[in-house]
């Protein structure tokens, strides 16, 4: 099954398709997040926007060219301060570094995330 396109945007990286959006999620006690899916899904990233956290989560099945676990993994993500807005670039940048970065170093975060 292929990944819910309408009503979000999509980016191309190299020759890949990804599909991004932000919303509230309600698991997440409302909080709003940048959701970012490959169209093959091996690649899930989710980011919380507007509380200057410096993490991404990566849900999917590949990271920075590793088989993970597919749960949730948090990564630091190396920025010198959140995004105002988030724009096509900053998801661009996100995608690159999840994809061709190395050595993402790995987050504990504590509470209901």
């Amino acid at each position: 099954m292929g990944v819910l396109k309408k009503g979000r945007r999509s980016i191309q990286y190299k020759s890949e398709t990804f599909i991004w959006w932000v919303g509230m999620d309600e698991e997440a006690c409302g909080e709003i997040w940048l959701n970012i899916v490959s169209e093959d899904k091996r690649i899930v990233l989710a980011y919380r926007v507007g509380e200057g956290d410096f993490f991404v989560a990566s849900k999917g099945r590949v990271f920075q060219g590793k088989t993970t676990s597919g749960r949730w993994e948090r990564y630091e993500y190396p920025m010198k301060e959140p995004p105002v807005a988030v724009t096509g670039k900053f998801v661009y940048g996100l995608i690159e570094w999840a994809v061709d970065g190395r050595d993402a170093r790995p987050v504990t975060v504590h509470g209901p995330r």
